[in-house]
């Protein structure tokens, strides 16, 4: 496998984007997870505007639900400011990532899932753990998207209306209420 090699534009950019990173940002909630992604029919999909303090291209929120599985999920922060786009992602699935630079140590190099990546100071888009994630006690719940999103949220300095409230997602499959199974169904009992 190559190494992988540092992005040279972002490198141009670096503290426009580490700037962007650490400012407040506001996106729409709920967030609503519910069309087909093009490229994966089986995963449901949404990407919303993504609004910060700090200016750094037109920025947008992407969130992946993979075969209706609530294990298996994937958010993005993107901008148009850089051809590679991709800001800030966390993944819950895919297995293990590989940081495959030279300055990290071979025995370091694999990250298990759940990770979130970014982008180093060197150019390197790297996927990291934090110390909630490292938890072993706590693996259980770190893949559901019920922990995930708002974990994101909270890294990527994404609220909904004020700083302190974190947006909230859901997950609408075409032709299904949106209310989770351990709720009543709205319609039970009436007959039509």
């Amino acid at each position: 496998m190559a190494k992988i090699k540092p992005n040279e534009e972002l490198l141009t950019m670096f503290d426009e984007y580490s700037n962007f990173l650490h400012a407040d940002k506001r996106v729409c909630s709920p967030v609503k997870v519910s069309e087909p992604k093009g490229n994966h029919g089986t995963s449901l999909y949404s990407c919303q505007p993504l609004y910060s303090t700090v200016d750094f291209g037109n920025t947008t929120i992407t969130c992946e639900v993979r075969n209706g599985d609530h294990r298996d999920c994937s958010f993005q922060i993107l901008s148009d400011a850089f051809k590679k786009r991709v800001v800030l992602r966390y993944d819950t699935g895919g297995g293990t990532h590989r940081n495959d630079v030279p300055y990290i140590p071979l025995e370091e190099q694999s990250i298990t899932t759940p990770h979130f990546h970014r982008y180093d100071s060197n150019g390197y888009f790297l996927a990291y753990k934090t110390d909630l994630l490292n938890d072993e006690k706590k693996v259980g719940y770190l893949f559901d998207l019920d922990f995930a999103f708002p974990y994101f949220c909270q890294e990527g300095k994404i609220s909904a209306k004020d700083k302190n409230d974190l947006p909230e997602i859901q997950v609408i499959k075409e032709g299904f209420l949106p209310f989770k199974e351990d709720e009543a169904d709205p319609l039970e009992g009436i007959n039509f």
